[in-house]
């Protein structure tokens, strides 16, 4: 059984279809075909079931079980030339807003060895859960509305951060001690995009003050920067995490009312297996996060 054909057997299941998994792995897909059918022929069983005229495809429940101890076999043999060929590398998810503000922190506290060996993972809250559950990242910060407790994961406390609604400089009620959503009805409101925690925090403060003719008319924008100088250029407002804006100075920023929390965590899925120098690594943040003064 060889490893290439495992990792294609992983693309195609992941991707949904030959065609994908061909595309993300940089090669033809005679050569995904054929991995298939290498396994389905070693192993005596059907992994696939096609539908569509092939362009879609469904795992069978022997397809299901070499899926799973592909992955694990996949993630030894990163682990094993890590150790072997000294080529430490560590998958580290970073939300955009915990990359531009707490991280660095964190990085200052560390050496150039470890530094180095991280392979940065740039998305949103809800992907990251989904990188951490399929083993394509090592470590994640994750934001959350409520404190982590799952099981699954090994969750390491960072801080937690109110979200305020943030303002232009001189806007009518920037110097309110505190708002609700409700009491920016007629506002242009400006967000993320979903992925992102703020986005549902706005969208359910909305739909909660039954403000449909706001909804309608949100501006979203990919970056949180981006978010935040159009609101200082008197565009719109919008409702952040306070760690997110809290140097800007060309920004109101004003408590909310009924306070909502963002907690923040450096999360490990439990049964990810780490190699001696990412787990050495891995302690050497646990301990800069516990000197954060945020």
């Amino acid at each position: 059984m060889l490893l290439n054909d495992l990792e294609y057997f992983v693309a195609i299941a992941e991707e949904g279809s030959i065609t994908k998994a061909a595309h993300v792995k940089f090669v033809s897909q005679p050569s995904i075909t054929n991995a298939l059918r290498r396994l389905e022929d070693e192993l005596n069983t059907m992994l696939i079931i096609r539908t569509r005229g092939n362009a879609d495809l469904r795992l069978t429940d022997t397809g299901e079980t070499l899926l799973r101890h592909s992955r694990i076999i996949m993630r030894e043999t990163e682990i094993i030339q890590s150790e072997i060929g000294k080529q430490q590398k560590i998958a580290m998810g970073v939300p955009p807003m915990i990359g531009a503000t707490i991280f660095p922190r964190i990085m200052s506290q560390l050496g150039p060895k470890e530094i180095d060996s991280f392979h940065m993972v740039e998305t949103g809250p809800a992907s990251m859960y989904e990188l951490i559950d399929q083993d394509k990242i090592d470590l994640g910060f994750i934001g959350s509305l409520t404190p982590e407790k799952s099981k699954q994961y090994n969750s390491y406390f960072i801080t937690k951060s109110p979200y305020v609604v943030i303002l232009p400089l001189g806007h009518p009620l920037a110097n309110r001690p505190s708002l609700s959503v409700g009491d920016l009805k007629g506002e242009r409101f400006i967000t993320v995009t979903k992925q992102f925690t703020a986005y549902r925090v706005l969208m359910d403060q909305l739909v909660e003050n039954d403000m449909t003719e706001e909804i309608h008319n949100l501006y979203i924008t990919n970056e949180a920067l981006t978010e935040q100088g159009l609101v200082a250029a008197g565009n719109g407002v919008g409702i952040m995490a306070r760690l997110a804006v809290e140097d800007r100075r060309d920004l109101a920023i004003v408590p909310l009312t009924n306070p909502i929390n963002f907690y923040i965590y450096l999360i490990q899925k439990r049964n990810h297996q780490l190699s001696d120098f990412e787990e050495v690594t891995k302690n050497k943040i646990i301990e800069a996060i516990k000197t954060l003064t945020i």
